[in-house]
């Protein structure tokens, strides 16, 4: 059976199920804004002023390292939000946050969040264990790359990111996959061409088509399966309104 993080035609999730009052009320406090394609939210060691819930938007965290290099630890859709220390009383960012995707979000300043996130709300208690899955899937994102092949991961990042827009054509080079990863982009080529051979994937001028969606998760590593459940597991916790 296929696993993936199911998707809201025009609302991100964490706000979906709150209850109608809730949400409106949250919804009012926010601005519905448009992110270009490359655009920074987030530098290490910026104030963080706002926090972004993407409704088609997907955005990637990434953690600089030395020599220009970085790797993303994290992508974010209608699943999510970004702006995670917001919630835990801190007001500077350690990662980049970039729009991988363009698309619509909703944006709330730093100061309308805190008023919204009453001790013991629906809200509150939501995004509580949304940063506990987050932390979750940052500490599999650590592991990943330390232990698993170019070819599991590059599965995995691909349906990460299938999952974020399952409707739209995965427009990739060899060198944004290198760099997301974290890897050179001789191994990429290599890992494409692998998946490619097994017909899971195909890949023309920068546009990535997924075949055999089934496949790609057994080529993938089980982080990603690991993750589809903890985000599976905040949703249990809290079922639509």
């Amino acid at each position: 059976m296929s696993v993936r993080i199911e998707n809201t035609a025009s609302c991100n999730r964490l706000l979906t199920r709150l209850p109608p009052a809730a949400r409106a009320q949250f919804v009012a406090a926010c601005e519905r804004v448009e992110l270009a394609a490359g655009q920074v939210l987030l530098r290490a060691g910026q104030r963080v002023t706002h926090a972004w819930f993407p409704l088609d938007a997907v955005l990637s965290v990434s953690l600089a390292a030395e020599e220009r290099r970085s790797i993303a630890v994290a992508l974010v859709g209608r699943e999510g939000m970004l702006g995670i220390p917001l919630l835990l009383d801190a007001n500077q960012s350690e990662w980049v946050a970039t729009v991988a995707r363009p698309g619509a979000a909703l944006r709330i300043e730093a100061a309308a969040l805190r008023l919204q996130l009453v001790t013991g709300s629906e809200l509150e208690k939501r995004l509580r264990h949304y940063v506990l899955a987050s932390i979750a899937q940052l500490a599999r994102a650590v592991l990943c790359t330390h232990y698993h092949q170019v070819d599991q991961r590059l599965a995995r990042l691909l349906l990460m990111q299938h999952d974020r827009a399952p409707d739209e054509p995965l427009h990739v080079t060899h060198e944004m996959l290198a760099a997301t990863l974290g890897a050179r982009r001789a191994g990429v080529t290599r890992a494409a061409h692998v998946l490619q051979l097994k017909q899971l994937i195909a890949y023309h001028r920068g546009v990535v088509t997924i075949l055999d969606r089934d496949g790609l998760q057994r080529a993938a590593c089980a982080c990603y399966a690991a993750d589809c459940a903890s985000y599976a597991a905040l949703m249990r916790r809290h079922p639509a309104c």
